[in-house]
């Protein structure tokens, strides 16, 4: 299943290939030392040694290539020494161009596959396009705002689309606050996507790769269950609610904005 992740969104990735990552990572003196130092001793022995995991931890936090590459490397290691709050942060502020790649898609599948979505959990980043082909990078959509709706829906789902009104209303409500909606569509057919955008009369952001539910990644990247699926996220990519519906939409918006 990862693999055919890999292989439907690589030809999305742009700027940077699996091996401009490794070729650009092996540069970095630190990631030198840390391959030499692992590879003269052993991960049980390492699992003790201090040092080498602070070294670690210090690549990793870096959100470059490097430390990329160092997690797609040494990924049990890293996630058995007690990195992975560091891993999740460290993708959090990784440029989407890095994140697209192989390496990329292959440690946020590892990363986000091995938990549960929860209020307080900062979500995946993805970037996906419009029905005009604008690519949207949904952590940068979160900049400048005060928190965003994120609505996970399709054109064939009729209670996705009864909940559109509530959403609208919301939007229409507080937008001048900072309060902004993004849709994901879980469509496969573009025009059916785009008649129902325009039918439901939904104006903000709308993007999709038009895959199903069982083709897409991000349906298992936030764990869902099912859709209509719609959470709250604040600026930093936190959720501030899960599970949405009716009254409850504006009922989270308010709570969240009179803090």
């Amino acid at each position: 299943m990862k693999k055919l992740i890999f292989m439907i969104l690589l030809g999305c990735s742009v700027g940077l290939s699996a091996q401009n990552v490794a070729d650009k990572a092996r540069q970095d003196k630190a990631v030198q030392s840390l391959e030499a130092r692992y590879a003269a001793s052993t991960p049980s022995a390492l699992r003790n040694d201090k040092t080498f995991v602070a070294d670690m931890r210090a690549v990793i936090a870096r959100a470059d290539a490097s430390a990329l590459y160092v997690v797609d490397k040494y990924a049990t290691f890293a996630y058995v020494v007690g990195l992975k709050d560091c891993i999740e942060k460290a993708l959090a502020a990784m440029s989407a161009a890095l994140k697209k790649t192989e390496e990329g898609l292959r440690v946020q599948s590892l990363c986000y596959s091995i938990r549960e979505m929860s209020v307080g959990d900062r979500v995946p980043d993805f970037t996906l396009p419009t029905p005009n082909g604008k690519e949207v990078n949904f952590y940068s959509f979160l900049k400048g705002k005060k928190c965003v709706i994120l609505d996970f829906w399709a054109s064939w789902c009729v209670w996705c689309r009864k909940e559109s009104p509530n959403v609208r209303k919301v939007f229409d409500t507080y937008k001048a606050k900072g309060v902004d909606v993004i849709s994901v569509s879980f469509d496969t057919n573009r025009d059916q996507w785009v008649k129902a955008i325009a039918e439901d009369d939904t104006p903000w952001t709308q993007v999709s790769d038009l895959k199903s539910t069982d083709e897409g990644y991000l349906y298992k990247w936030y764990g869902l269950q099912g859709i209509p699926a719609i959470f709250l996220i604040d600026a930093q990519g936190r959720i501030i609610a899960k599970g949405m519906r009716g009254a409850a939409i504006e009922e989270n918006v308010k709570k969240f904005l009179n803090k």
